[in-house]
């Protein structure tokens, strides 16, 4: 710490673009002195830069030994590598960012200019067991590195505050030092374990071809969330709680399955096969909520959640009804005879032999084309189940009984009852339905629940007995695979954005492009929204972006902003963020719903296969 401040004070008063000379690079003070890297207690810290452009704006890095983290625990934790150190990573930033979010409400001043006050900002945490820059384990450094956003405060908008600075640098640093002091051995374990056999879980699903796994004793409903948009994203997170006094689950038994741990131990639950599966029961029987806890399946939670062995296929996406969203230049002919709002009318004569159909675009989708066009979308993201809930679906893409079929003889909708079968058979792609008025999908499932009182109970072998299984259409769709974007065409070397934004954790803005991802329900924090924010942001000014398959380029992307694990800049002048994770298919399906895009189409897509 002496040599920080032998550094920093002398810069007080100075010009803030003299901080520049603080960043740890390979040009320090005195070409012989060593990296400006510096320690105090039993933790090294470091700066970087954000720009020169606002040069006050600095990261704050922070080592924190391994053998720091594990001094209290066993060898086996301290020394081996075989397991992820993922779930420490999410523990330790629990530990520390909410302490430091209060050490900065202490420092807040509302009597000064903004820019004259001390500002530092650790990365939000959540229930959610995914990798976020905020605090990250280096190999390189044999440490966790915990990573700050920090405001060194100004004078007069210019000139350095170093006292100030010096003075919340230390206080921030034994802040840490004092809450990894309180490491508990017991919790630190427990989260340990609790991924370790989410990962195990997982592996067998794939290797017994089940979709998710709902463990015996899980809490699945939530506390209500009440004024939401006045609460920051890690108070929603923390709002997001097991419900006091609700019905622990209980696997039916023609359901139920045993799980055995590498640790010795079992764990029993439903395990959901994959095919077409129905859950029914009356209002509030606990439907919806099970198909919630199945969407939020995707992720690894974390201990005390509630829904730590609520284990979900990967790929699960939730289809909803979008009224208003954008499609653009997507294959819908699955679902539909002729494209939406064609004036010429097929006669009673048409072809199912000779179908051909071309990309649809629209700027407003109805209910049912966009639940079409997000099915579609899905399935050529890769996804390989998905989940839908009558109630947020359009009904007449729903369903369409006989007698409607012997009245209406020139309906150009093609019902979902008709491809969810053909969904598995030829693209293994699964379903979970929430149905509650209508008995259409009972014939066509092969595993029916039935909700009482939040207790699941499996009555296949009841529907099956009286109801005839239907049979699939004479003629299978060829789904689209393809999906490129149309880069934006410029005679300039590159392109970039004046303005990347957020707004109310449910639009992405750049520019005069937007995208509403509301139902994009699987995005539950904001630190996801940003991460989305700054994908769009390369993506849209690639101007190779149609070289490649828009999937592949997304998983490129991301794999490079993961390693890199630097804060994201999403537009000159703009606040710092920090990377939290998220699926390349919810990328794919965020861009999706851009406004503004265009994507290729492909025509031999839109072609039939026969029967």
């Amino acid at each position: 710490m002496q040599r920080f401040k032998k550094i920093l004070l002398p810069m007080q008063g100075h010009n803030k673009n003299e901080l520049h000379w603080l960043y740890n690079t390979k040009q320090s003070l005195v070409d012989e002195e060593p990296p400006l890297i510096f320690d105090y207690l039993r933790l090294r810290f470091w700066f970087a830069g954000t720009g020169r452009r606002n040069s006050e704006k600095l990261l704050l890095y922070i080592r924190i030994p391994r053998e720091l983290v594990f001094e209290k625990c066993s060898a086996q934790y301290g020394k081996d590598t075989a397991f992820s150190l993922l779930p420490v990573e999410n523990y330790l930033l629990r530990l520390l960012s909410p302490r430091i979010r209060e050490l900065g409400e202490i420092y807040r001043n509302t009597d000064k200019n903004i820019r004259e006050k001390v500002q530092f900002f650790a990365q939000e945490e959540g229930e959610i067991v995914v990798f976020r820059n905020g605090l990250c384990y280096s190999e390189e450094e044999k440490a966790f590195i915990f990573r700050l956003n920090f405001h060194v405060p100004l004078v007069n908008a210019l000139s350095v505050n170093a006292k100030a600075a010096v003075r919340a640098v230390r206080d921030i640093l034994e802040q840490v030092n004092s809450q990894l002091a309180k490491i508990d051995k017991e919790q630190l374990f427990e989260c340990i374990t609790v991924y370790q056999r989410q990962q195990e879980i997982r592996g067998y699903l794939r290797e017994n071809k089940l979709c998710a796994f709902v463990a015996e004793g899980s809490i699945l409903p939530r506390k209500e969330q009440k004024d939401c948009d006045t609460f920051s994203d890690s108070d929603k997170n923390r709002m997001k709680e097991p419900m006091d006094s609700a019905v622990p689950f209980m696997a039916p038994k023609e359901l139920r399955v045993t799980i055995s741990f590498s640790d010795g131990t079992t764990v029993c639950g439903m395990g959901i096969r994959r095919g077409v599966t129905v859950i029914t029961g009356g209002g509030y029987s606990g439907k919806s909520t099970l198909l919630d806890a199945l969407e939020m399946g995707i992720y690894n939670h974390i201990p005390g959640d509630g829904r730590e062995y609520v284990i979900t296929d990967a790929s699960a996406l939730k289809i909803y009804a979008e009224d208003g969203r954008p499609v653009s230049n997507v294959d819908i002919s699955p679902f539909f005879l002729h494209n939406p709002g064609e004036k010429e009318q097929k006669d009673n004569n048409w072809n199912k032999n000779d179908l051909k159909f071309n990309g649809f675009s629209t700027l407003h989708a109805s209910g049912s084309v966009s639940q079409a066009a997000n099915i579609v979308e899905a399935v050529c993201g890769g996804s390989k189940l998905l989940l839908v809930d009558e109630d947020k679906s359009a009904t007449n893409f729903m369903i369409r009984d006989k007698i409607m079929r012997s009245i209406v003889k020139h309906e150009p909708i093609i019902p979902f009852t008709d491809r969810v079968n053909e969904l598995c058979e030829e693209k293994e792609v699964s379903t979970i339905l929430v149905i509650g008025g209508s008995s259409e999908y009972l014939s066509r499932a092969d595993t029916v629940l039935l909700m009482e009182d939040y207790v699941p109970k499996d009555i296949t072998k009841e529907i099956k007995s009286f109801l005839p299984q239907e049979k699939n259409l004479g003629y299978f769709a060829k789904w689209q695979i393809s999906r490129r974007l149309v880069p934006k065409k410029t005679s300039q070397p590159f392109l970039y954005f004046q303005s990347v934004e957020t707004e109310n954790e449910k639009r992405i803005l750049l520019d005069g492009y937007s995208a509403d991802i509301t139902h994009l329900t699987a995005m539950i924090s904001g630190g996801q929204l940003n991460t989305l924010a700054y994908l769009m942001e390369k993506l849209l000014t690639d101007l190779e972006a149609d070289h490649e398959e828009l999937m592949q380029k997304i998983e490129r992307y991301l794999k490079e902003m993961k390693e890199r694990q630097d804060t994201m800049l999403l537009s000159p002048g703009a606040a710092e963020r920090f990377y939290e994770e998220v699926r390349a298919l919810d990328a794919f399906c965020c861009i999706n719903r851009m406004r503004g895009v265009e994507f290729q189409f492909s025509k031999t897509l839109g072609e039939r296969i026969t029967q």
